[in-house]
């Protein structure tokens, strides 16, 4: 049962207080010390933990690392014990802790807006150090999202009061309210007027106002429903501010407005796809005229070529069999990259070229393979090597 007379619920803003110890054990990798009161919040209801000191009266401080709730006691973890009867000034860390206050109440007006509206359960919630996300228990559109996020922001604009009540269970059947389980003894219910009615033991504004913005940045099927990211009030604000800081560096590197970049964008994706097709059509008359002045081979032929694509050696190697230049060719490439590494492909018309694989990869510490009728992979060894090993084998073959 929650103790709901603690400070994080009867000041949610307080951010310092004073307490006496009243116990003090040890735990795994520290102690776990109890106060005469605490506005520490113990992680609970999906919201985390606060963090932040116990200061001595000799300005000494500790680090409180975690809390946690056990059988009515809040404990806090440090790192070094304090002796019972110490006196200690608290002071938690605020900007996360009103951090994770404007998430769990912006929570409750998505998730109770999309159950007034929909029918949906939000049966999965989690307030991470970036993102909160809402697991829901059906499908819902982003269009459909998105006009639940414009009506929860008009609620935080209206600025209306976030209500704490603690109905009794005669009460409380007479309640439509959200949870996820049955509920008994003490139980809080939260009230946002116009989104939400719903049991939590998390710490909420006073005021949706106080929330700021409520902005869901994806959407994904997510088992039966949707998972649904979004972020409250500061969390939104500095993700704001980063997209606007990469919109204007984007903006000026393409020298557009920073509202003109995805036209711009998309300019460039098509002036890059006119310059690939330009580029495979230079491959491919390259390749024509190379052929014309090869010699045919009774073996293998062995072509190496700088800085062109392995897609267009693969289809001028498959070309060269198919040509009968030879009964087995390759065509090697450093890629657009001199890496120290030749990138094959292999072909033939007589070879059983997968029952190879292996030995050529041995000989030339290469990698990779393929069919009876191709194999591709890296060698890394020289250009002398490689035609000397290829050679051989292949003559070999012929041989037999």
């Amino acid at each position: 049962m929650e103790d709901f007379n603690a400070l994080y619920y009867k000041r949610p803003c307080i951010a310092e207080f004073d307490a006496e110890v009243t116990a003090c054990t040890t735990c795994k990798n520290g102690y776990l010390i109890e106060l005469s009161q605490t506005a520490f919040y113990p992680e609970g209801g999906g919201q985390p933990a606060d963090q932040g000191v116990l200061r001595l009266q000799d300005q000494t401080e500790l680090q409180v690392l975690d809390v946690q709730s056990r059988d009515e006691h809040v404990l806090h973890k440090t790192e070094a014990p304090l002796s019972v009867g110490t006196w200690v000034h608290g002071e938690i860390d605020k900007v996360r802790r009103m951090d994770y206050t404007e998430a769990h109440s912006g929570e409750h007006i998505i998730s109770g807006l999309i159950h007034r509206h929909f029918g949906f359960e939000n049966v999965g919630f989690h307030m991470g150090e970036d993102v909160t996300t809402i697991d829901i228990s059906g499908v819902l559109s982003w269009d459909a999202l998105m006009e639940i996020e414009r009506e929860a922001n008009d609620i935080i604009r209206q600025d209306v009061p976030v209500e704490e009540s603690f109905p009794d269970a005669q009460e409380r059947e007479s309640l439509s309210y959200r949870s996820k389980k049955e509920l008994t003894g003490t139980v809080r219910i939260i009230t946002i007027p116009g989104a939400d009615v719903c049991a939590c033991c998390g710490t909420h504004v006073l005021r949706t106002g106080e929330i700021g913005i409520i902005k869901c940045i994806s959407l994904i099927h997510y088992k039966k429903g949707v998972r649904i990211e979004l972020l409250c009030g500061r969390r939104a604000l500095l993700y704001f501010q980063r997209l606007l800081d990469q919109s204007l560096e984007i903006s000026h590197q393409l020298s557009v407005k920073p509202l003109e970049t995805a036209a711009a964008v998309e300019k460039l994706q098509d002036d890059e796809l006119k310059l690939q097709q330009h580029m495979h059509e230079m491959v491919d008359r390259y390749f024509e005229r190379k052929m014309v002045q090869m010699e045919r081979e009774k073996t293998i032929l062995i072509d190496f070529e700088q800085g062109i694509d392995r897609n267009s050696c693969r289809k001028f190697c498959d070309h060269l069999v198919k040509e009968s230049m030879a009964p087995t060719c390759a065509v090697l490439t450093t890629g657009e990259k001199d890496t120290g590494v030749w990138y094959y492909t292999i072909c033939s018309s007589v070879t059983n070229l997968r029952n190879l694989s292996r030995m050529i990869n041995q000989n030339l510490d290469g990698r990779g393979g393929g069919s009876p009728e191709m194999i591709q992979g890296s060698f890394r060894a020289d250009k002398e090597e490689i035609r000397n090993v290829l050679s051989g084998i292949f003559e070999a073959e012929t041989e037999e």
